[in-house]
Formats: structure tokens, sequence, C-alpha cells
């Protein structure tokens, strides 16, 4: 029995979902007991409590590998890379951390029901223009928090740092009844109104306090537990607490960013984990359910955050991989003393960004509004300097797009498809 309580403790898995997946004649519910045991001896304690004074526990058997993952991309070849990149551009540092920013901004407040465009967040943000509505309240205000908290990143996390996010999270969001100086004095339930249920009521008022305490111990305490297990922990702690009447999720993972850059997780500057988070909304919210219906076990959470994180990392490193490669093709150009005009440069730049592979020049005639013969021309001689390779198909020519990894992505490419 104990090889298959192993095979369900990797692939991590809730009592429903195993349900279907027993061996012909094994009951579930003394499997369910005995996985349950199974995992807390492999498992570690937490000092946080649950509503019923449980105390919640983890188990690192699901994730183990993909932590070590995510360490060798944010720590060694991601900040090897990113180095280059500032080193030849400056400014594509303020650039990539401007566009993380509007876009945890944009997806944490849409996570929430805030409902807008990416693209006018980026305007409200950049342009400081009055926020029309209260979604776009929320994302401004989003915005807001999190550049607090690069300004601030050298304080402690205590009651009244978590208090002042909150506040410039809610600014000019909240109702009348939901205001307040400090932590809620009253009530909260999470209404499903689609089906008329309750989801989740939050501790009684009068044990916030102690618990807000057991959790910033926790963020405090040097302990040997992985930093970014522990933003997870502090992201569902703080939710489950919901210390506040509106406004928990954004705080929530507004708190687990700013704990993991002072880990020294400088990286995640660079991406927005909310992102991911909200194309996945329903499992997201799936495994916060499964903490709270299966024996305050914080795995669920902790397993489905990891795999998020690594799929924001894979999808920054993406786009620092064009970067990367744009950088490196027209370094080479300049160094060779090519010029091209602006046309072609935008060009390239096009295909670096949609990965397109080959291009007409009828294509490119009627993409840059000019005329057949200087289409030609220009797409002749990226031809000439290696950027393009040109192949004859019926009677038309079709200019391919050699690719990053050929013109110098090298290493940095493998990286990406590890």
């Amino acid at each position: 029995m104990n090889d298959l309580f192993e095979i369900f403790t990797i692939r991590y898995l809730n009592k429903k979902e195993i349900k279907y997946r027993l061996p012909a004649g094994t009951q579930l519910q003394d499997f369910w007991a005995g996985l349950i045991e199974y995992r807390i001896k492999k498992g570690q304690l937490l000092p946080l409590l649950d509503q019923n004074q449980k105390k919640f526990w983890f188990c690192d058997l699901p994730y183990a590998d993909r932590l070590e993952l995510i360490d060798t991309y944010a720590k060694n070849t991601v900040n090897n890379h990113i180095d280059i990149i500032f080193k030849k551009s400056p400014k594509q540092e303020r650039l990539l951390v401007m566009d993380a920013l509007i876009d945890e901004a944009f997806n944490s407040s849409a996570i929430e029901g805030a409902f807008s465009t990416r693209k006018r967040s980026k305007e409200i943000i950049e342009k400081g223009i009055k926020p029309a509505n209260i979604s776009e309240q929320m994302i401004y205000n989003n915005y807001k928090a999190l550049d607090f908290i690069l300004d601030n990143i050298h304080c402690q996390i205590d009651n009244e740092l978590i208090i002042q996010i909150y506040k410039i999270i809610t600014h000019n969001t909240l109702g009348e009844e939901d205001k307040t100086d400090g932590y809620r004095n009253d009530s909260v339930i999470i209404w499903d109104y689609a089906n008329q249920k309750k989801i989740y009521e939050g501790p009684h008022h009068s044990e916030i306090p102690r618990m807000m305490a057991d959790l910033i111990n926790l963020i405090r305490d040097e302990d040997d537990l992985h930093p970014v297990v522990k933003a997870s922990i502090i992201h569902f702690y703080f939710v489950y607490i919901h210390p506040f009447f509106d406004g928990n999720g954004r705080t929530a993972r507004a708190l687990s960013y700013m704990y993991l850059l002072q880990k020294g997780y400088d990286f995640f500057k660079f991406f927005s984990i909310s992102t991911v988070i909200r194309e996945q909304k329903n499992k997201y919210y799936k495994a916060i359910q499964s903490c709270e219906d299966y024996s305050s076990d914080l795995t669920y959470f902790i397993d489905f955050n990891i795999k998020m994180i690594l799929e924001s990392i894979l999808n920054v490193l993406n786009r620092i991989g064009k970067e990367f490669g744009k950088l490196l093709i027209f370094h080479n150009i300049d160094k060779r003393g090519i010029l091209l005009t602006l046309r072609q440069k935008r060009c390239l730049s096009y295909f670096i960004k949609t990965e397109k592979n080959y291009i007409t020049i009828d294509e490119y005639k009627n993409k840059y509004k000019i005329a057949y013969e200087t289409a030609r021309k220009d797409l002749n001689s990226l031809e000439t300097i290696g950027i393009f390779h040109k192949t004859k198909v019926g009677k038309k020519y079709i200019y391919k797009f050699i690719g990053l990894e050929k013109l110098g992505l090298g290493q940095f490419s493998a990286t990406i498809q590890a």
C-alpha cells in the first residue's frame, strides 16, 4: 500500500480525484485516511492555525524538482543574460520592470473582477490619466502599491506596512461599509451569487490580531523553508485570514512579491505571476479550496503556485530571449558597418517579436506601403547580410527569416527550451 501512497503523494491528487483511480476493492475512506497519515509523516507542520485550532502543514514531494529549476533560472541563467542585455541597453531594465508592473497591476485586478484592457491600463499608468471607474482605479492602485514596494523593499514587513499597502490598493474603491483604519471589525463571507451558496467565511474578527501575528512571525523567522514555498504560504494564509473586507487577494499577492524580492529573488520584478494565474483562475481558486477542504494541507496551493511561477519565468525568458536576440543582431550589424533603413529595422523587429517564418515581396510591399522594386531591394539587402534566406516557391521568391538561434542567441536559446 505504501507504493500507492507514494504515487498519490508525488502526484498530489485530492480525495475526489483519487476516487476513480484506486484498484478494485480498495475502500476510499480507508485509503484516504492512510494517505493523509503517510503525507503528514513526509511533510512539515507550520506554526499557523486553522479555524479549528489545528496546524496547517505541507509536503514538498510534488514540487521539489521544480524548485531547483526555479533557482537555476532565477539565480544563474537569467541573471547572467539579463546583465548582458542591460550593458548593451541600460534603459531595457526600466522598460522590463515597468511592463511587468503594468502586467501585474492589470492581471491581479482582473482576477478580482476588474474589467478593462491591458492597453488602457498602460495608458492610465504611463500618462497619469485619472481612472474613469472603479476597475481602472483598482488597476492604478495595484501599480502604485507595487511601485511603493520597490521603493520600500528594505522595510520590515509588519502590521503597519501591510495596512499601508492595503490602503494604497483599495484607495477610492471601497463602499462606506467596507472602510476601516485597520483590520476588519466584523464577519466576512465570500458568497457565490450565481449558485446562491456560501464559498467561505473568514475567521472571527477577534482572531485576526493573533493570526496576523503568527503570519508576521513566520515571515520574520529565519527557518529552513525555501523562499518560494514560504511566499506561497504567505499568500495562502493571508487570504485565509481575510483580514480586510475587500482587497485581500491583491494585498496577498503584493506581500508575497515583496517577500521574494527581499529574499534576493530580484528576477521576480521582471515578471507577473498574476498574468498566468488569471489564465488559470479556476485552478487558482480550486487550489485554495482544496487546502481548506482536505485537512488544512497547504500542499495543493504551494504546488499550484510553484507551477505558476515557473510558467511565468519561462514566459519572461522567452521575451528576454527575443530582446537579447534583437540586441545581438543590431549590434553585429552595426559592428560590420552595415547601414539599415528604419523600415528594414522595423521588419527585423517584427520577425523577432512574432517569430514569423517568411515574407514575400508583395507582403513586404503592402505592409510598408512602398513600391514593389523598393521592397525587392530591401529584402535582397537583408538576404545579403545573412538575415534572410531567399528561396523560390513556384513562380515567387520567399524570404525566410533564419531565426534567432542562428543569429547568435546560442546558449540562451537552448536555456529557454530546458
